[in-house]
């Protein structure tokens, strides 16, 4: 990848001083970048030959070359025949999975080898790692929509942490599922919503906790006296003023959630296409929708390492996957003979393949139907879950999105504007625009001719600060 150009023009007091700074804002510093193709995540046309001025952690300006005033003294990036977007939001993670199996002892149960108890501890007390996979693969802003109650402890530390992405966290998910392997007496992912008065309360403290977002996984959308329960805590997220969230993979489900406010639905409706009244009742709510379009391909990928069939394709130019999870992945034919890889399970997966097989025709259906009728849309990888890794996951699920007909420009505002509206960060980051964090990244190629483009990334910027993406790992 060519190198940025950097000039800096005299002394940056000169620079502070000339923008009438005074007190703590004359220590700033003023960076521009200039010449690159600018998108700046409203869907507004690009602008070519842009200049971006950054104050600190902040955008100043945002215009074609000429249009800013330059200070003296101010740090200059020659970034011609570059271009730039706002950072991107992977809009569905979880802190505590680890990409593989042993965080996820339901699908496989490799306890013996990995206790859960200690996979649990070690994802709390090291987020950093997966930190850096997210900046080095160009994501400035993640949403974790459920996990342990710790992960809500995140949202600050990340936001107090100059290598860290923004974050926002759900906590513990309500569903109508009696608990799960990877609960522990201490901590729960899982919620049981049992009664009205569990629900309530479980919305109570995680707001009082901080959540954005309470999530729901799954529904007994056929129980009168379950929706009943549903309907109640529902009614106690508004009076908190969080937000509703639901895992919901049939028509019928979805249609539940949104009947009852949901704001983010993730995963796409997967055993029919959507309708009319699906389309109606998400505009009514005012949904956003995140089709979540590799993941379960992710888990075929990662059974096909354990049975020592395939190893999991990675694509890593910048050594963006930590050390960690490269052991995990490395390694996962050591469970080959593991009593879940049955013959009958073999014979699946050596059916599978990863080149046709990583998405599905109605998934991809009903997401282009989503599109057409004008539904907010955001990019959301699932990462953590088995096979589908933290960081750079993001860009198979941006070409698949893009498969499904979605056209590249637009996947541009889904991965960066909507992401941060669903995150309800959009006052902060999403777009490039005066006032906002400088988020941003560089890229080689034009993402909005293809999407595969964003793999093109050279550098990220997150509240002002620039970094190699190729070094981030490293540091």
């Amino acid at each position: 990848m060519r190198s940025i150009k950097w000039i800096v023009a005299g002394l940056l007091i000169a620079a502070t001083v000339a923008a009438g700074c005074s007190g703590s804002e004359s220590t700033k510093k003023v960076t521009v970048i200039s010449g690159a193709t600018l998108f700046d995540g409203t869907g507004s046309e690009p602008i070519v030959n842009s200049m971006v001025v950054i104050n600190g952690s902040e955008i100043d300006c945002v215009g074609k070359d000429g249009e800013c005033s330059v200070p003296l003294g101010a740090e200059v990036v020659n970034a011609e025949g570059k271009y730039i977007t706002p950072g991107i939001v992977d809009a569905h993670m979880h802190f505590f999975q680890t990409g593989f199996f042993d965080s996820r002892p339901d699908a496989m149960d490799i306890t013996e080898t990995y206790p859960f108890p200690e996979v649990a501890a070690y994802q709390k007390q090291n987020p950093q790692r997966y930190y850096n996979s997210y900046l080095c693969s160009g994501i400035t802003g993640v949403y974790d929509v459920g996990g342990m109650s710790w992960s809500i402890d995140l949202q600050e530390e990340a936001e107090n942490n100059p290598k860290a992405p923004h974050v926002a966290a759900a906590g513990p998910l309500i569903t109508p599922v009696p608990g799960a392997p990877f609960d522990l007496p201490s901590d729960k992912v899982l919620v049981t919503l049992d009664s009205e008065e569990t629900g309530i309360k479980t919305v109570q403290y995680l707001s009082a906790l901080g959540s954005t977002g309470i999530k729901f996984w799954t529904f007994d959308e056929d129980s009168e006296e379950y929706m009943q329960r549903v309907q109640a805590t529902a009614e106690e997220i508004r009076r908190q003023d969080n937000q509703m969230i639901a895992h919901a993979t049939t028509l019928e489900q979805a249609k539940a959630a949104l009947r009852n406010g949901t704001k983010l639905l993730v995963h796409s409706v997967q055993n029919t296409e959507i309708d009319e009244e699906f389309i109606e009742l998400a505009k009514e709510s005012g949904t956003y929708y995140n089709p979540t379009l590799i993941v379960s391909a992710g888990y075929m990928l990662a059974f096909r390492a354990a049975a020592d069939i395939a190893p999991i394709p990675v694509t890593d130019p910048n050594g963006c996957i930590d050390s960690r999870t490269m052991e995990l992945i490395n390694t996962a034919s050591q469970f080959k003979n593991h009593p879940r890889l049955s013959a009958n399970m073999k014979n699946r997966l050596e059916a599978f393949n990863p080149e046709t097989d990583m998405t599905r025709e109605i998934p991809l259906t009903n997401l282009k139907k989503v599109y057409e009728a004008g539904i907010p849309i955001v990019v959301g990888t699932d990462a953590g879950n088995p096979g589908t890794l933290h960081g750079v996951s993001i860009f198979d699920e941006l070409e698949a999105m893009q498969s499904a007909g979605i056209p590249a420009k637009d996947l541009i505002v889904m991965a960066t504007r909507n992401g941060a509206e669903s995150m309800r960060r959009d006052n902060d980051f999403g777009t490039l625009e005066s006032g906002k964090f400088a988020n941003l990244i560089l890229l080689e190629k034009n993402p909005s001719e293809d999407i595969s483009n964003m793999r093109t990334l050279s550098h990220v910027m997150l509240k002002g600060k620039m970094m190699n993406v190729s070094e981030i790992q490293d540091q």
